[in-house]
């Protein structure tokens, strides 16, 4: 993930060598407990590491970070865990991985140490829905979180407050053009904006098309969550209560996104993820996102710099749903340093590493600093402009608890999602078939229904 946030960085890492430098004569080196983390290449990491050595000049220890790209980071965690290597110590997993890696015994619970630091971690701080789906399984708490990209809704708000676009959009669909409520009145706004080269956008003309809305539509995991939105908010999920595969509801919501809204987004919308839909934003293609990750505020924001008059704005994603998700910093079972791995894991997700987290640029999970004042300034718009949305979607959400975060399979079928629906979206299959064949493989990968541990 790309931000414009290297100065933050570069500050950070001054402020951490001074603080280590001052520590070095209480540890020597030779003494440093030794703790391997293996986390995402990129943003995640990039800031975090900065952090890292903070730790290091309250603790006495020594972290070594291993970037790994998303797209191997599971597959290569899981390889170590059946062998219980011990290679690394904290692992950093996705919502949908939890259960999985608690149910087989990769990593430890961490409820006695949460216990005993009650007052360093503060567990309570943590936006409760997403501790919940993110830390919790089986009556034990498995981690802590660091980041959150749980969804909402971008928006050019220059294109839904023009004068001139406002009034054609009600001659046409008989009600005002504002932020979308519900998914029909998002359709209306991704077809109206719709414009081919040669037409005019607030009055101009256009030298390139222009599209109603981004999608993340590639061979990706993302285009399950963008459908999640859909799904929870006409009342289903991708399970049922007795662990079937909700066909329905996931049908209706993949002939929606195949056939409402990508008709409407560019043609790159078939080859890309998150970062894509940011380029188009920036490039000045697109009107708004569908359910879109809230910590790519910083770099939706960054539209404004790129298109001329153009003003970002962000909400809750249509019918108050969207994807709820994080990254979970947990212990892995087979480390030789448990309790300093905690001590890691609860410097990484506490108050003062996620403040300067969010400082740079950074999602963080806790709600003490998503709603200090300080942090909903003008003045820290461009990195914390979505903290009061992300707010919003955490209380609108909070008794929405997917089963897909709470079966052990989650994170085979959460990995198989994305491909499967993706052929629908690339015209390969039908909608229909596509969730057919998709819950048949679901069904394979549980060995029936999928069980459910809330």
């Amino acid at each position: 993930m790309k931000r414009n946030i290297v100065v933050w960085i570069f500050i950070l890492a001054i402020v951490s060598v001074v603080g280590a430098q001052q520590a070095a004569a209480a540890c020597k080196d030779e003494d440093r407990v030794p703790i391997t983390w293996s986390t995402i290449a990129g943003f995640y990491t990039d800031a975090m590491s900065a952090l890292v050595k903070d730790f290091e000049a309250t603790y006495c220890a020594k972290v070594k970070v291993v970037n790994i790209d998303n797209s191997q980071l599971y597959d290569k965690q899981v390889i170590e865990m059946v062998g219980k290597t011990g290679a690394y110590d904290v692992v950093t997993l996705e919502t949908a991985e939890k259960a999985e890696f608690a149910e087989n015994g990769f990593v430890l619970p961490m409820d006695d140490y949460i216990k005993a630091n009650a007052a360093k971690v503060k567990y309570e701080d943590i936006a409760p829905i997403l501790a919940d789906m993110t830390t919790k399984y089986k009556g034990h708490i498995w981690g802590l979180p660091y980041y959150t990209y749980t969804a909402g809704y971008f928006y050019r708000a220059d294109l839904l407050e023009n004068k001139t676009e406002k009034a054609a959009f009600k001659s046409k669909y008989g009600y005002d053009l504002k932020v979308p409520q519900t998914w029909e009145q998002h359709r209306d706004i991704t077809e109206f904006f719709f414009r081919k080269a040669g037409g005019k956008l607030k009055g101009q003309p256009l030298t390139k098309n222009f599209y109603g809305v981004g999608l993340m539509a590639g061979r990706f995991q993302e285009i399950q969550d963008e459908c999640s939105a859909m799904i929870w908010g006409w009342g289903g999920d991708w399970f049922k209560n007795d662990g079937t595969f909700d066909v329905a509801t996931v049908t209706k919501a993949l002939k929606w996104y195949v056939e409402k809204l990508l008709p409407f987004a560019p043609p790159a919308a078939l080859t890309v993820t998150y970062d894509g839909v940011m380029n188009q934003m920036q490039d000045g293609q697109i009107a708004q996102t569908a359910g879109f990750f809230l910590d790519q505020w910083p770099n939706a924001v960054q539209t404004e710099k790129k298109v001329p008059g153009a003003k970002m704005g962000v909400a809750e994603a249509p019918l108050k749903r969207a994807y709820i998700g994080g990254f979970l910093l947990a212990v892995s079972s087979a480390s030789k340093h448990p309790k300093e791995a905690m001590d890691f894991v609860a410097y990484i997700g506490g108050q003062d590493a996620q403040r300067k987290f969010a400082m740079s640029g950074g999602t963080t999970t806790r709600m003490s600093i998503l709603t200090d004042p300080a942090m909903n300034t003008p003045e820290m718009r461009t990195r914390t402009g979505h903290f009061a949305t992300l707010v919003k979607a955490f209380n609108s959400m909070k008794d929405n608890r997917s089963s897909l975060f709470y079966t052990p399979f989650g994170a085979k079928v959460y990995n198989t999602l994305g491909p499967m629906m993706q052929q629908a979206a690339a015209k390969e299959k039908t909608p229909e078939q596509a969730v057919q064949d998709l819950a048949k493989e679901v069904n394979k990968i549980c060995g029936g229904p999928c069980p459910i541990n809330k």
